[in-house]
């Protein structure tokens, strides 16, 4: 079986913390490509150092000097388009696990580069499922 590399937008929220915990008990299945969080930046810290994704990004900014020396091997990215561009990672699957109409744009943009889109909220749906489905 082929190992799935995942992107999990709200990588720090409940589904998102679920999802890397699956991850780490079926390393031979699961890998991580990138990893966003609003602005739990603590945990993403962690998540970060336990599945060294090549992408992390916060939705709510803070200083580059913040994020630790030991991180600094991964892509940090800033701002809303961090799900974006985590939605265009080297994944195979993208985990939108955010709250809110934020993640649509993530949703159409996965879609477009041909990846499976796991989708944990039904806002990009309620609002945008004409573009989705």
């Amino acid at each position: 079986m082929k190992k799935r590399r995942l992107a999990i937008l709200g990588s720090t929220g409940s589904i998102g913390t679920q999802a890397l915990e699956v991850a780490a008990l079926h390393p031979d299945r699961f890998g991580v490509a990138a990893l966003t969080a609003y602005s739990s930046s603590e945990k993403l810290f962690e998540q970060v150092r336990a599945f060294r994704p090549r992408l992390a990004g916060l939705v709510q900014p803070i200083p580059r000097e913040e994020i630790p020396a030991d991180l600094r091997f991964c892509e940090w990215v800033f701002g809303p388009e961090a799900l974006t561009l985590a939605a265009q990672a080297d994944a195979d699957d993208v985990l939108v696990s955010v709250v809110g109409m934020v993640g649509l744009k993530s949703v159409l943009t996965a879609l477009a580069g041909g990846k499976r889109v796991l989708l944990a909220n039904k806002e990009a749906l309620v609002a945008g499922g004409h573009l989705v489905m």
